[in-house]
C-alpha cells in the first residue's frame, strides 16, 4: 500500500495528540479509514475543510443533498477557522487522511512537501475526463498550482473571482464641477487637481483630496497603465519589475500627483480599508478597487451605487487601455492518494456544474425567493439569508466563481443595483484589453521576498523617498543600478525563462 512504501516520510502523531484531535474537533484522521462504508450501500466521501463559523455542519441539508446528487455519504470535518492551520498540519502527519483535504493557502511548500512525500494523488491522466473542473478552471490557475516538486498536479484550483483592478471615483464630485471620467494620464491629472482644489464637495472649506490608496506603491490599476506585469515589455522583452520601460515613469507619475499636493498624505501608513473610509467619509474622492467595489461599499454608504463609479485602468502610452488579470483562485482542493480519487473527482465536478455552483453557493429554493445564475441576482429577504447563512459560504462552495463571477453579486439585492454593477464593468470591458498573466512559480522568484528581505524592504523605502522627492532619480537609479540588480541577477534569469518556458507551452 502507498500508506506503508511511503511511511518512512511521514511523521506519526501519538495516540494522545489523537485523542486530543478527537475533544477538540473530531478529526477525521483519528477516525475510521477513509472510503470505510457506515452508511448502507453508499461510498463515502470525508472532507477536511475551512469553513465559516456560522455554518451548521451537523446535518447540513446541502451537504447531505450534495451527497445525494453524486451517489455517496459525505463525512465532514470543519476545524475553527482560526486555528484550521494547525489541525492540517496534524491531521496531514496523521495515520489515514481525508479523502478532500483544502489547503486555503494553495501551493505553499507543506503542499510541496506532502507532495513530494507521495500523500497526495496525482491528477493529470484523471481531470480531462471531468467536464465540468476542466470549465471552471483556468490554464493558468493549473500551472500555479502544478507542484514544483514532482512537476504534477495533485490538487484542484478553488476559482475565485476575477479582479479587474480599476478606479473607482466620487461621482457627484465629477458632476459638481463640470467634469467628465478620465481615460488617460493627463485627464486623470486634471480630475485629481480638481478634487484637490477646486472644493468638490460644495462646502467652502480646503480640506478634500483627491487619492487615497493603502500603504505601499503596489497600486494595480496605474501599473496596468505603464506595463507593469508578468508580460512582456513594451519592446517585446520579459523584464522583471525594476527594469521594464515603464518603472521610473510609473514611479514619477506618482511623484507628481504627490508634489501637486493631490495624494493623501498619510498613504505611508494607510492600513487595509482607511482608504475607503476616507472615501465615504468625504475625505478622499478616489481610490482603486476592483469591479465589486462600488457594490461592496453599500454596507457602510447606502448611497455608493449614485456617488461612486467603476472605470478600468487608465490608457497606456500607446492609447489603450489594458487590464491584466491574473489567475484567481482561492486555495485548492487536494486529493489522499489512499482515496477513490475518480468517486473524489466526480462529486467536485458535480460542485462545479451550473447546478452545484448554484446548489452551494445560494443554496435551495427555501433560501431565496427567486435566483438567475446568468446574472447572479437574488432576491431574498433579510430571513432568507441569515437561514442561508448557516447551511452555506464562500468556504463551504468547490468552486466561489465560474466565468470569473461569485454565486451571487454581493449587494445587489434589487435590479436597480445589478444594472448599475453591469452598467459599469460592461463599459469598463467594453473600453479596455483585458489580458490574463500568469503566476510565475519560478522557485527563486516566488521566495524571493521572504529570502532577501533586507533588500525587498531597502527598495521600496527608496521608491517612496523617491515619489517623496527625498531622493531625485539619479540617486535612485544608482542604487538600482549598484545594488538591487547585482543581487536579483540569478533570479531575474530564472524568471524570464520561466515566463518564455510557459509561453511556449501555451
Amino acid at each position: 500500500m502507498r500508506k506503508q512504501n511511503n511511511q518512512k516520510h511521514r511523521k506519526r502523531i501519538t495516540a494522545a495528540i489523537c485523542m486530543c484531535m478527537g475533544m477538540v474537533s473530531a478529526l477525521v484522521g483519528c477516525g475510521s479509514s477513509a472510503g470505510e462504508n457506515k452508511s448502507g450501500d453508499l461510498p463515502v466521501i470525508t472532507i477536511f475543510n475551512r469553513v465559516n463559523p456560522d455554518v451548521v455542519i451537523e446535518d447540513n441539508p446541502l451537504i447531505k443533498l450534495l451527497g445525494e446528487k453524486v451517489g455517496v455519504t459525505i463525512e465532514y470535518n470543519a476545524p475553527p477557522i482560526n486555528n484550521y492551520d494547525e489541525k492540517l498540519q496534524i491531521t496531514m502527519a496523521s495515520e489515514t487522511l481525508p479523502d478532500i483535504i483544502y489547503n486555503w493557502h494553495a501551493a505553499d511548500s507543506y503542499f510541496e512537501s506532502w507532495a513530494k512525500d507521495g500523500l497526495l494523488a496525482e491528477l493529470d491522466d484523471k481531470i480531462q475526463n471531468y467536464p465540468n473542473i476542466m470549465a471552471a478552471v483556468s490554464d493558468e490557475c493549473w500551472e500555479a498550482v502544478r507542484s514544483t516538486n514532482t512537476g504534477k498536479l495533485h490538487a484542484i484550483p478553488k476559482p475565485n473571482v476575477d479582479n479587474h483592478w480599476g478606479i473607482i471615483i466620487n461621482q457627484e464630485w465629477l458632476d459638481n464641477l463640470g467634469l467628465s471620467l478620465p481615460t488617460t494620464l493627463e485627464e486623470f491629472k486634471d480630475v485629481c487637481h480638481a478634487f484637490t482644489y477646486d472644493d468638490p464637495d460644495g462646502n467652502g472649506k480646503d480640506d478634500t483630496y483627491a487619492l487615497s490608496f493603502q500603504k505601499g506603491l503596489a497600486l494595480t490599476a496605474f501599473q496596468a497603465t505603464f506595463g507593469l506585469s508578468e508580460n512582456r515589455d513594451f519592446d517585446g522583452n520579459y523584464k522583471i519589475t525594476q527594469k521594464k520601460s515603464g518603472y521610473i515613469p510609473y514611479l514619477t507619475y506618482i511623484r507628481e500627483l504627490y508634489a501637486d499636493g493631490v495624494i493623501d498624505p498619510e498613504f505611508i501608513t494607510n492600513e487595509r480599508g482607511t482608504d475607503q473610509e476616507k472615501l465615504f467619509s468625504g475625505k478622499a474622492g478616489i481610490v482603486l478597487d476592483h469591479q465589486n467595489g462600488v457594490l461592496s461599499y453599500l454596507s457602510k454608504d447606502p448611497d455608493a451605487c449614485e456617488k461612486y463609479t467603476y472605470i478600468g485602468p487608465l490608457k497606456q502610452p500607446g492609447g489603450e487601455s489594458v487590464c491584466y488579470v491574473t489567475p484567481s483562485f482561492w486555495g485548492m482542493w487536494m486529493i489522499s492518494a489512499d482515496a477513490d480519487v475518480d468517486q473524489c473527482l466526480k462529486l467536485i465536478d458535480y460542485a462545479m456544474s451550473d447546478e452545484g455552483f448554484q446548489l452551494l453557493g445560494v443554496g435551495t429554493e427555501e433560501y431565496y425567493n427567486s435566483y438567475d445564475l446568468e446574472s447572479r441576482q437574488i432576491d431574498q429577504t433579510a430571513e432568507q439569508s441569515a437561514n442561508a447563512a448557516k447551511v452555506t459560504s464562500s468556504y463551504l462552495t468547490f468552486a466561489y466563481a465560474k466565468d470569473g463571477t461569485a454565486p451571487f453579486i454581493e449587494n445587489a439585492t434589487t435590479p436597480e443595483r445589478i444594472d448599475k454593477f453591469y452598467k459599469d464593468f460592461n463599459a469598463m470591458k467594453e473600453s479596455t484589453t483585458i489580458i490574463r498573466v500568469p503566476a510565475v512559480k519560478a522557485s527563486m522568484y516566488t521566495t524571493f521576498t521572504t529570502d532577501n528581505p533586507d533588500l525587498v524592504t531597502k527598495r521600496e523605502e527608496y521608491e517612496v523617498k523617491y515619489v517623496v522627492g527625498e531622493i531625485d532619480e539619479a540617486e535612485f537609479t544608482q542604487f538600482l543600478e549598484d545594488e538591487y540588480f547585482p543581487a536579483v541577477e540569478a533570479m531575474e534569469a530564472e524568471y524570464i525563462q520561466w515566463l518564455e518556458e510557459y509561453e511556449s507551452k501555451n
